[in-house]
């Protein structure tokens, strides 16, 4: 969990926060690369890998407790007071390497800017979360961050799908197994029909179920919107191992771009 204190009061924080957080984080493990290297064979570990290609990582939405005024419509971004913002961050990587990872953020600053608009902040606490122990049984969770999970169309588009979908399940299983693939290529790959009789989904509360357009890469010229769906909680079974990399690196498409970040609700 990392608190982002803002540096003045009255700042303006753009909706679309998702992408430069991101880029952020990249950016500091890219930094790091050579560091991480050298800490791994320290350790003793055999260097595999690189934060440069480091995939699985998600975080949740924003928390802010307080805004210094109310948003009105037409608004791109919201004025911040000077309360603290926490946000959960949550990768997927060897267990040798999560006192590393904590350290690249620690006392460090953090610009959220678009071409006009800018919030800076200081990372005032970093606190590790207890890991979750992985069973075989059902897991129920809530999302705390918007969900994408999509179906290709015949153009090679996606076709956004929403929990209440009939083909929702089909497809969150699928992108769950191609991330456990991705994370342990010698695993069978599967189709979506083998995908959804090894992961369960079941769709839980959706009373407060809403739908929004995100947009990533905002005034670049690789620009893109997706539609994301948040406010739901729902139960899941699968294989311990292939939970974990959902729980860890999130559920659905683009959880890198702060989607698919859930907690559990019981289990």
């Amino acid at each position: 969990m990392l608190t982002l204190r803002p540096l003045t009061g009255n700042q303006p924080l753009i909706f679309n926060y998702q992408y430069p957080f991101m880029a952020w984080v990249y950016g500091r493990l890219n930094e790091a690369d050579q560091q991480y290297a050298e800490f791994l064979h320290q350790k003793g570990y055999q260097v595999h890998s690189s934060l440069k290609n480091f995939k699985h990582f998600t975080f949740s939405n924003f928390q802010i407790a307080r805004l210094a005024q109310p948003i009105k419509p037409g608004d791109s971004y919201m004025k911040l007071s000077n309360e603290p913002i926490k946000v959960l961050a949550s990768f997927y990587i060897d267990k040798a390497a999560e006192d590393f990872i904590v350290g690249l953020f620690r006392n460090q600053t953090v610009s959220i800017y678009d071409a006009v608009y800018q919030a800076n902040f200081n990372i005032e606490r970093i606190e590790s979360l207890p890991n979750k122990t992985f069973g075989n049984q059902a897991l129920v969770l809530q999302t705390i961050s918007p969900m994408v999970v999509a179906r290709k169309k015949a153009d090679g588009k996606d076709d956004y799908l929403s929990p209440e979908d009939p083909d929702f399940a089909a497809y969150f299983a699928y992108n769950l197994m191609e991330k456990y693939n991705s994370v342990n290529p010698e695993a069978t790959k599967v189709d979506v029909e083998t995908a959804a009789r090894l992961v369960k989904f079941r769709l839980l509360k959706k009373d407060k179920l809403k739908s929004r357009l995100v947009t990533i890469k905002q005034n670049k010229a690789s620009e893109t919107k997706v539609r994301a769906f948040t406010n739901f909680s729902f139960e899941v079974s699968a294989p311990a191992e292939v939970l974990e990399v959902g729980f860890l690196g999130g559920f659905g498409k683009h959880c890198a771009n702060g989607f698919g970040c859930c907690e559990v609700v019981s289990n």
